[in-house]
């Protein structure tokens, strides 16, 4: 199982994370991405992805051009 970690408040709304891991992600109302079936932990949304889509998930981590997503295997 993999966790996701994404820090919501410094999010600029670049939609990468949606586009890359739409499984995970989406833009809410404010044009920002929500983490999607995450809770709240501080300031961070934490989640569980899936084996088959740590491509995906990588993807998002590495092209945030905030680096507020963390994926760990």
């Amino acid at each position: 199982m993999i966790k996701i970690r994404h820090k919501k408040p410094e999010c600029i709304g670049c939609k990468l994370c949606a586009d890359e891991a739409p499984q995970y992600f989406q833009m809410d109302e404010d044009g920002l991405a929500q983490l999607l079936e995450s809770k709240q932990q501080g300031v961070f949304q934490l989640a569980d992805g899936f084996d088959e889509d740590l491509e995906d998930l990588k993807r998002a981590e590495e092209g945030c051009p905030v680096d507020i997503i963390s994926i760990e295997v």
